[in-house]
C-alpha cells in the first residue's frame, strides 16, 4: 500500500505559519489547515526550538551508537534505539490532529507496472499525479466524512468509510482503485501523456473530471 496518509516527521513550519497582515514582520500567531484556523500560544516558537534541539541531540547519539555497532562484530540481531523525541508535542493538539488525519500521496516504486510501458515508480514525473491524487482524496474525505473528522479511533464505525476510500487509492490497475496511479497515467495518455510524462495542472484537472 501507499504511503497513503501523513505522519508527523512530515510537518514544517514554514508550509502553514502565515503572517497576519496587521502583523508584518512579526512571528505568525496562527495556522491554516484546509480553510481551518488554528491559534498558536505565546510560547510556541520557544517550545519549537528547544524540542528541536533535542531532536537533534537524540539524533547525534542515535548516529554514535549506529556506527559502534555496525563496527562490531556481534551476530545476534541488532536492536535501533529510537529519539524519545516526539513532533506532536512542537504544535497545537487539535491542528495535529486534524493534519494527521489528511491524506498524502507521495512518490513510490515497486508497484505492479503501469502497461503497456514497464514503470513501476512515478518518482520524477509524477508530482502533478500524487498532486491531483491528494486532492481528490482529500475532497472525498470531507464530503463523506465531514471536515472535523480525525484519525484517531480505529473502532469508530467511520473507519470503515475511511479505509473504503484509502483503497480508492491503491497502487495498482483493478476495480477497487478507481483512483490508482494507473488509472490516471493511463487516462492522461488518451489526453495526449505518455505514462512517464509529466502532467501540468489542467491535465489532471481533466484526468480527476
Amino acid at each position: 500500500m501507499s504511503n497513503l496518509w501523513t505522519s508527523g516527521s512530515e510537518l514544517s513550519s514554514s508550509l502553514f505559519l502565515q503572517r497576519d497582515a496587521s502583523n508584518s514582520g512579526q512571528l505568525p500567531t496562527s495556522l491554516w489547515l484546509i480553510g481551518q484556523r488554528y491559534e498558536l500560544p505565546d510560547h510556541h516558537f520557544n517550545v519549537q526550538e528547544n524540542m528541536l534541539e533535542a531532536q537533534s541531540e537524540d539524533m547525534q547519539q542515535i548516529k554514535q551508537l549506529t556506527e559502534i555497532s555496525d563496527s562490531s562484530d556481534q551476530t545476534e540481531p541488532k536492536t535501533r534505539p529510537s529519539p524519545q523525541f516526539s513532533m506532536s508535542l512542537m504544535w497545537p493538539p487539535d491542528f495535529y490532529a486534524d493534519f494527521t488525519s489528511r491524506l498524502w500521496m507521495t512518490y513510490r516504486h515497486n508497484y505492479p507496472p503501469i502497461r503497456p510501458s514497464n514503470h513501476t515508480t512515478d518518482i520524477g514525473w509524477g508530482c502533478m499525479l500524487r498532486s491531483g491524487q491528494s486532492l481528490l482524496a482529500n475532497a472525498l474525505m470531507i464530503h463523506m466524512l465531514g471536515r472535523d473528522w480525525r484519525r484517531t479511533k480505529p473502532e469508530d464505525p467511520s473507519w470503515k468509510e475511511y479505509r473504503k476510500i484509502v483503497h480508492w487509492f491503491l497502487d495498482e490497475l483493478s476495480p477497487r482503485a478507481p483512483f490508482s496511479i494507473h488509472r490516471i497515467a493511463l487516462l492522461g495518455k488518451q489526453l495526449g501523456k505518455n505514462i512517464g510524462e509529466w502532467f501540468g495542472p489542467s491535465t489532471i484537472s481533466q484526468v480527476i473530471q
